[in-house]
Parts: structure tokens; sequence; C-alpha cells
């Protein structure tokens, strides 16, 4: 009985294994893999070596400089993807001084880097991380800042307690990739010694509850970007250095306690025509002097809001006249009618007309509608983009007719270029006087393109006609040229001509 007793106790004291293989690294030290049983075939996670000890790396000699985690590696003749970090893979490797982890890894598991105080300077958190677990850097007290990067990351730890960069002392900023969607709940709860000026990138469409909560040295006005439609609650809970604060025209809901206790915003800007739904208390805790600015059109909608009709100082300072700027990536090919200052909701029409030997591409936001329609809600700039074309003058006219309706004198002419055969329906192309209108009746899945030109030469539509027609009304009286390009590789000229005697 003695003699088993001994044996059990030295069993007790060898490490257990806690991996399925592992592999020596080009870098010079090893790295130890467990295989998933995962629903893809062939992939792996990061472990530790041991399952006893203080150290999840006792008796083996821990990783040191650039930690690199590879994209792929082999075993047995087989080669797997690394898709995770797992959980306490390298705790208290203190030897690691720098992270490279390959774009293939989508996890981080919890305490995966715990208390590695030897990581120094920027920590890259990459593109298709999708999940940090709790206290995953925990006390990495080297790390200095943070390239978030993970364009649609769902977990980072999940408690003010837990988040995933707490006890990172020395950390003071964090960046956001321009793909980054989401910043997740309790991203960077209770950071304090954050104390960069707000960036957020214009991708994001969320921000999750405590993301920034108790970061009370993140300073200057938060310009929450353009596409975010939610705001968690407690957001930017105590974040005291919150001068002002801008709420997008899209956003459409923002929960509890969102701004609790922000003592530092003097006021909040709203460009939201819809009043955005408010949780409880969202501005609980400002200074009674803050002033709400809502758009003007719309400040009764907000007057009668809950959540909004109980604050103090609702205005509108925002003018009811917005700007809208149009203009041309080369103002000697041409110009857009239609800029000037609007009311908030008005409906305004642009128009691009080119100069001789210019064309209209389209718009630089890949709308090519000419003219083109647009509901003033903002400050707006649209750009439309010109190149050069063919001068369209050349042609030469082998039909015309000359007749008169009512006061007016029309001239019509028609061409077909030389390689092309006629088809029945381009003779229909005619300008109807009554209803002021150019109708082109060819089949819509035969045309390439329209394009309407004044006797100037100038491009003044471009585009599809909508139900087969252009409209003539917004045109003024003169002669224009219509140029229709089909499938069949056909030119169809025709000159229209209308003046008064």
């Amino acid at each position: 009985m003695k003699r088993l007793l001994i044996i059990l106790m030295l069993g007790m004291a060898l490490p257990l294994w806690a991996f399925d293989f592992e592999s020596p690294r080009p870098e010079g030290y090893t790295l130890y893999f467990n295989i998933l049983d995962d629903d893809e075939e062939n992939v792996v996670e990061v472990t530790y070596p041991a399952t006893t000890g203080n150290s999840r790396w006792q008796g083996h000699k821990t990783p040191w400089g650039e930690l690199v985690i590879p994209a792929e590696v082999e075993h047995d003749g087989v080669t797997y993807t690394v898709v995770s970090i797992g959980p306490r893979a390298f705790s208290g490797c203190n030897e690691i001084t720098s992270l490279n982890i390959a774009a293939t890894v989508t996890e981080i598991g919890a305490y995966a880097f715990y208390q590695c105080t030897g990581i120094k300077g920027e920590v890259t958190v990459g593109e298709e991380i999708v999940s940090i677990g709790r206290s995953a850097f925990y006390g990495c007290s080297g790390i200095t800042s943070v390239n978030f990067n993970a364009v649609k990351c769902e977990s980072m730890g999940g408690t003010r307690s837990s988040t995933a960069f707490g006890g990172c002392r020395s950390l003071k900023s964090v960046t956001f990739g321009p793909r980054v969607t989401r910043i997740p709940d309790y991203a960077f709860v209770g950071m304090d010694g954050l104390r960069f000026e707000w960036n957020l990138s214009e991708s994001l469409e969320y921000i999750g509850e405590f993301a920034f909560a108790y970061c009370s040295n993140i300073g200057g006005t938060l310009r929450v970007p353009a596409n975010v439609k939610h705001i968690g609650s407690y957001a930017f809970a105590q974040c005291h250095a919150i001068t002002a604060v801008e709420l997008p025209k899209h956003i459409e809901r923002v929960d509890n306690r969102a701004f609790y206790q922000c003592v530092g915003v003097k006021e909040v800007n709203v460009k939201a025509l819809t009043p955005p739904v408010l949780g409880a208390e969202v501005f609980a805790g400002l200074k009674t002097s803050v002033v709400y600015n809502v758009p003007c059109i719309t400040i009764d909608r907000y007057k009668d809001a809950p959540q909004w009709k109980r604050l103090r100082n609702l205005r509108t300072t925002y003018p009811c006249k917005l700007d809208l700027v149009a203009e041309v990536n080369d103002p000697q090919a041409g110009f857009v009618t239609g800029a000037g200052s609007y009311n908030a909701g008005e409906k305004v029409s642009m128009t691009v007309v080119c100069n001789a030997g210019y064309g209209f591409k389209g718009w630089s936001d890949g709308n090519s509608d000419n003219p083109r329609t647009v509901t003033v809600d903002d400050t707006m700039t649209y750009m439309a983009i010109l190149q050069q074309a063919e001068i369209i003058h050349e042609v030469k006219y082998v039909h015309d007719t000359i007749y008169k309706d009512g006061r007016d004198t029309l001239v019509e002419y028609y061409e077909i270029n030389d390689v092309a055969e006629p088809i029945n329906s381009q003779e229909g192309i005619v300008y109807n006087r009554d209803k002021r209108r150019i109708e082109v009746p060819i089949e819509k899945g035969d045309i390439v393109d329209v394009v309407l030109y004044n006797d100037a030469g100038q491009c003044v539509f471009t585009g599809m006609p909508k139900h087969g027609h252009v409209n003539m009304r917004r045109f003024p009286t003169g002669s224009y040229i219509v140029r229709v390009t089909t499938i069949y590789e056909e030119i169809v000229v025709r000159f229209f001509h209308a003046r008064k005697r």
C-alpha cells in the first residue's frame, strides 16, 4: 500500500499535456494546438502545453519576442487552418514583446494574453475577429494603442470588470479601421486612461452598451458617424470630457442613460428629421444649461415626442435653409443647375449641362440620373463626373421634314449610321408638342443610352427615358438633338426645333 501511494504522488507531480499536437516554429519557439470539433474540417486553435502547475507553460519554454500566429500549420501530413487563440493560451508569457496574428483567426479566448506585461506599443485587432474573450489582454501594461479593425466584432468581454483591455494602464489611444461597423458592448468601458480626441469610423452602424462608459478623459466634440442608427445603454455614461454631441440624420434609437452624467456637454445637435426613440434618462445628469438643437422643419415633432418633450432648452438653431452644393469634376466640361439654399425636406432637381465635346458619365456616388431629384435634409454636396465625348455635329443628315404645327415651325432630321440596319420603331421617335416631350418608343431592353443635346452642343440629359419619353418641360424652347444608341450597334439621331413666330 505504501509503495502504491508513492507512485500516485509521483504521478500527481508530473505535468499533464493539454494539446493535440505541437509545432516548432521558424522563430525558434514551439506552439501548441488543439484540433477543433467544428463543422469546418481541419481547423485548430492555439493553446497552452500543460494543465497542471502554477503556469500553463510549466516545464515548457514560453514564446519570446514577436509572437507570430500562423494562418496554417501542418501535422501528420494534414494542413490545418488556425482560427482561434484559445483561453489562457499565452497567459503570463512575459517575454512576448509584440503580436502578429494571421487574418484567419476569428476568436481570441478569455485571458489569452493575461498579464503579458512584455507586449509593448500598438496591438492590432484584425478585420476578421468576431470575438475577444473576457480579460483577454488584462494587465498588459505595455500596450499604448489599439488599432481596431474588426469589421463585425460581436463581443469584447461582457462586463465592466472583465473587458478585453482592462488593466492596460499605458493604453492611451484607440483608432478604428474604415470598415468597422460595430463597437461591441463593454468594448472600452472604464478605461479612463484613454485620452484621444473622438475619431469614430464613418462606417459605424452600432455603438454598444457601455462601449465607452466611464472613459472620463476622451474629450472634444463627439460626432456620431452618419450611418449609426443605434446607440446602446450607458454607451458614453460619465464621459466627462465630451463638450458637445452631434447625432446624425439616420439615428433611430438611443437607449437608457446613453449620455448619463456627461457633465462637460454644452450642446446636443440632432440632424434627424424624425425624432429618434429615446430610452429613459438618456441625458440625465447633464447641466440644465445644455441646449438641444433640432431641425427647424420638424421641431414640432420633437416637442411632441416622448422623452424629447421633457428636455429644457429644446431649440432650433439649425437653419431652415440648407445648402445644396452641386459641382462638376472639370469646370471646363460643363456645369450643374439646381445648387442653392433650400428648406429642409424640400425636393430639388439638379441638371447636368455639358459643354461641347463632353458627356455626362454619372454622379460621384454612383447615381446616373440626369436630371436628378434629391431631398434636402442636410448640407449636401454632389459632384457630376464629365468626360470627353465625340462631337455630335459631324453627322450627315439623310432625311429632313419641315412643317408647321399651329404657331410653331418644326424641322426634323433623321439619320442611321451606315453600318446599321434600320428598325421600324426608329421612325416613331417624335416630339409630342401637346405634352412637351420627346417620345422614344424603342423597346427599353434594346436601348443602351439616350443623350439629349441643345443647339450649343451641350449635353442636357443622359440616361434611360422613363415611361418611354423624355420630359421637355424642364428645358427651354429651342433646338435639340436626340441621340439613341441600341444594343444592335445602331445610333439614331433626330433633330427637333420648336420656334415661335
